[in-house]
């Protein structure tokens, strides 16, 4: 709560009036608003509050409680705004240019998507927000059509391998086979301890949506975190 000649001053500054203009545009006497300030007007009538108020730009009812709510002056058509919880236009936010990610090189292998990584690191690309510092990321490229409509041949998909995988997420899967693994980009359905259970998008011909792999056979589950076509 703050006193009256207080509540004055302070908004007489923020609206850039004078005691003399602001009091004559609300029909009351010249000295009205100057009396309040130097102290020789110590309260104010309540016939009278409704007309301060309106010298003011503040509401009556907590002016008369010596609490300063502004409202919008009279034909004014400005309304409170919500605070923007979002830029616009939106700003560009540029990723770290100094944090690069491994490019893991592989061959199409075959049935199902199953590609073979080859070991090697065949280029570095950009690090997404979120997993700069992250040991371990590394990000692969999309090759054949069964992650479509999902991941297109082409795009580059990353790697954290530190995030649990839930239900829904898409993933890369080692499976050991043939004494090779072999790798796979598709949603994860399920595991247990005696299989995995993965979904691919689009089948090709002789596929089915439902994959399955014995849960010894399995060598990792990664999650994926972020793709784009570069």
């Amino acid at each position: 709560m703050t006193d009256l000649k207080t509540i004055v001053e302070k908004r007489l500054e923020e609206l850039g009036l004078s005691p003399i203009e602001a009091a004559t545009r609300a029909g009351l006497e010249r000295t009205f608003l100057r009396d309040i300030i130097v102290g020789r007007k110590k309260s104010v009538r309540a016939d009278k509050m409704g007309e301060l108020a309106r010298a003011l730009n503040l509401d009556p009812g907590a002016l008369a409680r010596n609490e300063m709510v502004p409202v919008p002056a009279p034909g004014s058509m400005e309304t409170p705004r919500p605070t923007p919880n979002a830029s616009f236009p939106p700003r560009w936010q540029p990723f770290p240019a100094d944090v690069r990610i491994p490019l893991r090189g592989h061959i199409a292998a075959g049935a199902n998507g199953r590609f073979i990584m080859n070991g090697q690191d065949i280029a570095h690309v950009f690090c997404p927000p979120g997993l700069e510092g992250v040991e371990g990321v590394y990000a692969v490229q999309v090759d054949g059509t069964s992650a479509e409509p999902r991941y297109y041949h082409g795009e580059t998909a990353w790697v954290n391998p530190h995030l649990k995988v839930r239900q829904g997420d898409d993933v890369i899967v080692q499976i050991i086979e043939d004494d090779e693994v072999s790798s796979y980009l598709k949603r994860f359905v399920s595991r247990s301890a005696d299989v995995l259970r993965l979904y691919q998008y689009n089948p090709g011909a002789g596929e089915q949506h439902e994959l399955e792999f014995p849960a010894d056979k399995v060598f990792s589950v990664h999650k994926v975190v972020f793709h784009a076509m570069l």
